[in-house]
């Protein structure tokens, strides 16, 4: 790569280990006049070789597994013992396990007794898939013993209450001499979507530089499955996809149970706490290998959970609900456990390399432990909403509501299920630049983080998309700068909040890198340095696109890169009671294969 100027400040003691990362940045500009367009800045900066931190993935990695064959090319094969899919029993046995449970509240306990005179209707004792048991549930008529049908039943139901019924009929899945659990299994090299396998195989590379530093070749990766509310469901899935991708994995049972476990001093409570934090049942029964291994653990204590951290070259968390992992590394208080503190002095001794997706990118935000003694702000983690329920009702400091607390009139503090919530003291504090989102274009989700961002006054805000991850190297935090780099399929978005912003008419400018486009943050500002590959998009006369509703899908996406290739200075979309107007800041710069990299200024105004 080559070299070129500098315009950033940067420390005597890093001249000596430069790298480049492009001649042309993105960043510093003004408004420009429409009538002038954007004009590039020339700048560069000297940094030393980049060793990242953490590896943070906007979730929606499409994966060739045998419980997953829509991922997999027609080559793809699995073994006898593989697992496709969770099996279900209609059974006395299951039945009456059902019918005596306490998964209901006392307003809603009718609701359970129909559905044990509805599964008693049904064809009794042969392994069903979910699809199939659904299918009989759904398609049952009302009769004389049940007056409301299959399908209204279904309809009633909330998320939660559903999950435990399911879990109730569950079975393990064995294999034909019934000596074997069936485990889900993995083929990266058949996934027909080649970043989501790349990605794992990255995470790995990088965890494998750390295993080098410390004199071994083959990285130790840990699965960490607390985002789950099942989580043991996806163990096996993450231990195969990390060993195809060339590590030694293993899974840290870690999860909120277990930490509530070890803190009462309680193993024997384990499925008690799982079914009361997690809303998961019956996993003693259906996972009873890998429920024994958590149980050990527990027994072990924290002091066993803290070595095996202290013993890996990555960890890597994995979807679900971020709140989840938050309890399971912070203390009822919000104290960090002693596992937290064990992953933060590994990732400072530049040791260990954490990974998550989707909720375990989330958790990741928070300025606790990097925060130096003049800050006055945190860095939130945000834990429910969408674009449209932010406009309309702002952001709350409060635990997220649960999907389906509507159906069992509980939703907390009678807020919606889509409320915008958010944890103000932040997640496990390991990004402190700002606020972390995931699934983020897909789900038209810049409005919610401009509208956090705003209630919280925190500077920037990041949003990663599916199938793509935001790589961070955070040697010099302690300096004001640290080094971030895209990778995969779409997009990392950056959002920076602009003084003018009110919550009358938010104003933030944002940021938009693809794979292998960096950026520098230095003393709280971003400058982005597009791939050298990129040229400059000459103003054209493509017409100008958008879809409605703006904050739905993909279509802010669409629209961003619409004005890019188009000759207009701006996009203004009304959609009552909101004005919202994408204005271009500096050139966008476009790539041979057409991915964009663009400085952007996005204001919402109340009509």
């Amino acid at each position: 790569m080559r070299l070129s100027c500098i315009s950033l400040f940067i420390t005597r003691s890093l001249l000596c280990m430069p790298i480049l990362l492009s001649s042309v940045a993105i960043g510093q500009e003004q408004d420009l006049p429409a009538s002038t367009g954007p004009l590039p800045i020339e700048q560069t900066t000297l940094l030393p070789e980049a060793d990242y931190d953490l590896m943070l993935v906007g979730g929606g990695l499409a994966t060739c597994s045998s419980m997953s064959g829509r991922s997999c090319s027609d080559q793809a094969k699995f073994s006898k013992l593989a697992k496709t899919s969770n099996a279900y029993l209609l059974h006395p046995t299951t039945l009456q396990l059902f019918a005596g449970a306490e998964l209901f509240t006392a307003e809603r306990a009718s609701l359970q007794q129909q559905l044990v005179t509805l599964f008693n209707s049904l064809p009794q004792g042969k392994l069903l898939t979910e699809s199939q048991l659904v299918e009989q549930w759904r398609s049952f008529q009302a009769t004389e013993a049940l007056t409301v049908s299959g399908e209204e039943l279904w309809q009633l139901l909330s998320d939660r209450e559903l999950n435990a019924v399911l879990d109730y009929l569950e079975v393990p899945t064995l294999s034909a001499d019934g000596k074997y659990r069936l485990t889900e299994q993995v083929d990266l090299a058949q996934t027909t979507h080649a970043e989501s396998a790349e990605l794992y195989r990255q995470f790995v590379q990088l965890a494998t530089k750390k295993a080098q530093a410390k004199g071994r070749e083959q990285a130790k990766v840990l699965v960490v499955t607390a985002s789950s509310r099942d989580p043991f469901a996806a163990v096996d899935f993450y231990l195969d996809a990390f060993r195809q991708a060339g590590a030694a994995a293993q899974w840290l049972p870690l999860t909120a149970a277990l930490q509530r476990a070890i803190t009462a001093q309680n193993c024997a409570a384990l499925p008690q706490y799982l079914a009361n934090i997690h809303g998961s049942y019956r996993r003693e029964q259906i996972y009873a290998d890998l429920f024994t291994s958590k149980q050990q653990l527990c027994e072990k204590g924290s002091s066993a959970v803290v070595a095996l951290i202290a013993d890996a070259d990555g960890i890597f968390f994995n979807g679900g609900d971020q709140s989840l992992t938050y309890q399971a590394l912070r203390h009822s208080d919000g104290s960090a456990s002693a596992e937290l503190l064990a992953i933060l002095e590994a990732v400072k001794q530049k040791r260990l390399l954490v990974g998550g997706t989707s909720a375990g990118t989330a958790v990741m935000s928070g300025s606790q432990f990097f925060a130096d003694d003049t800050a006055t702000t945190t860095v939130p983690m945000i834990s429910n909403g969408d674009s449209y329920h932010a406009l309309q009702y702002g952001a709350k400091a409060a635990a997220a509501p649960w999907p389906g607390c509507r159906k069992e009139q509980r939703c907390p503090d009678e807020m919606s299920e889509r409320q915008l919530t958010f944890t103000a003291t932040g997640g496990l504090g390991l990004f402190p630049l700002g606020i972390l989102d995931t699934h983020f274009a897909e789900r038209g989700r810049q409005a919610r983080l401009l509208v956090l961002q705003q209630a919280t006054q925190t500077k920037l805000a990041f949003g990663v998309d599916e199938a793509t991850a935001l790589l961070v190297d955070l040697s010099l935090q302690a300096e004001g700068i640290v080094q971030l780099k895209a990778s995969g399929a779409a997009e990392v978005y950056i959002s920076e909040l602009l003084p003018e912003s009110t919550p009358a008419a938010l104003l933030a400018d944002t940021y938009s890198l693809n794979a292998g486009d960096t950026a520098v943050w230095q003393q709280g500002k971003i400058t982005l340095f597009p791939t050298e590959d990129k040229t400059k998009l000459v103003n054209s006369a493509e017409p100008l696109q958008s879809k409605s509703p703006l904050f739905s899908r993909d279509h802010y996406r669409s629209l961003s890169h619409s004005l890019c290739r188009s000759n207009f200075a701006a996009a203004t979309v009304s959609e009552p009671p909101y004005l919202i107007r994408v204005s271009k800041v500096d050139s966008c710069y476009q790539s041979a294969d057409g991915k964009l990299s663009a400085k952007q200024r996005l204001r919402i105004i109340t009509e």
